[in-house]
Formats: C-alpha cells, sequence, structure tokens
C-alpha cells in the first residue's frame, strides 16, 4: 500500500510539472503582415500629384535610313530592324528606368518592328501597337493629320498621377517637340492639363538617364 501511495504522489507531481510547464510556455507570435511604409505610401501620394509624365523615346539602333522600297508593316524581314547593339541598348535603357523607379502605366509602340522590339526589350511591361505612332518618314503627306492625331490622343490621357511610354521615330518626335534625338534619346512631356498649352518637354537621354524635374 505504501508503495502505491509514493507512486501516486509521483504520478501527481508529474502531471503538476507538465501543467506548470506547459503554463509557462510563451505562446506563439502571430505572423505580421508587412504594411506600406510612411515613405513608399508618400512616394505614391507624390506620383499620383506630380503631372502625368510620357517619356517618348526614338527606337534603338537599327543601322540604315527609312526602310526598303518592299516594305510590309507585317513583315519584319521587308524593314530596317534593330541591330544587336540595339537589342542590347535597349535592354540596358529598360533596367536604368527601373533603377530610377519609373514604371509605367502602359506602354505604347509604333508597328514598325525596330519600334516594337526595342518596347519588348525594355522589359517594363506589356506592349500595345499604336499606329499613330507610325514611322511618315517616307510619305509626309500623312504628317500633319497624323500630329494631330497624336496630340489629341495624348492630351486625353489624365494630367495627373500617368506614366507611360511611347516608342516612335526621330521624325515623329521632332515635328511633335521640336527636339531632334539620337537612337535611344527621347523627351519627357509633363502634362499640365491646359489645353492652350498642354506640355513641358524636357530633354532625355538614355546615356545619363534621370527623371524629369517637376
Amino acid at each position: 500500500m505504501k508503495k502505491f501511495f509514493t507512486f501516486m504522489t509521483f504520478l501527481l507531481i508529474g502531471q503538476f510539472g507538465l501543467i506548470s510547464a506547459h503554463a509557462q510556455t510563451p505562446a506563439l507570435k502571430q505572423p505580421t503582415l508587412n504594411k506600406p511604409t510612411q515613405s513608399s505610401e508618400m512616394s505614391q501620394q507624390a506620383v499620383a500629384k506630380a503631372d502625368t509624365q510620357i517619356l517618348m523615346i526614338r527606337h534603338a539602333l537599327a543601322p540604315g535610313m527609312g526602310d526598303p522600297s518592299n516594305f510590309d508593316v507585317n513583315d519584319c524581314s521587308t524593314q530596317r530592324n534593330l541591330s544587336q547593339e540595339g537589342i542590347d541598348q535597349a535592354k540596358t535603357f529598360g533596367l536604368q528606368l527601373k533603377k530610377l523607379g519609373f514604371q509605367p502605366d502602359q506602354i505604347w509602340t509604333s508597328q514598325w518592328c525596330r519600334s516594337f522590339d526595342t518596347a519588348q526589350a525594355l522589359g517594363l511591361g506589356q506592349v500595345t501597337p499604336l499606329p499613330v505612332l507610325n514611322s511618315y518618314f517616307q510619305n509626309r503627306s500623312v504628317a500633319e493629320q497624323q500630329i494631330a492625331d497624336l496630340k489629341k490622343f495624348i492630351m486625353n490621357r489624365p494630367s495627373k498621377g500617368g506614366r507611360y511610354v511611347m516608342v516612335t521615330h526621330h521624325v515623329l518626335i521632332g515635328d511633335l517637340t521640336g527636339q531632334w534625338v539620337g537612337s535611344g534619346d527621347g523627351v519627357w512631356l509633363l502634362l499640365t492639363g491646359n489645353q492652350n498649352d498642354p506640355w513641358r518637354v524636357m530633354p532625355f537621354s538614355s546615356g545619363s538617364p534621370a527623371l524629369p524635374k517637376r
């Protein structure tokens, strides 16, 4: 009998010990979700309040001038296309924009293969062909109407908070802005919301890229 009480005593002590130990074990912390930092929220607010930015760039390096006489917009083999240097230039350009924190809401491009391939190589998002960005270098008769259509398209964008990329040709950039640009370079259009003075123009160089100053 004495042995039985001794055994029961040890059993109760063991049970209370386990209960005590369990009670002292700290509860596991629930994982917390990462919330946007104040600085990131401020950055998003700054973008929303800033003038809409349109980066209009000339396609990357494509040796030659104009297009062959048998040009077909649906057949890249009949067009002047990017060289390997041009492809690399566009890829580097895209990486530079990412480092600057520029993420476009939309990317539009001329239907010409050298422009479309430039836009794709940027690696900044989905690319949408936009005929109003096509070259008229070899058909200047359509220039006036096309520039008018492009102006209307741009002015229909929101004047605040937008970020866009347009990949096109030097003849079009020159006629629209009065700026001549080299391959891979371009201009910033900062929309004002003023129908009479719809944007401010700032140069953009792929050799020393920078975001536009307000």
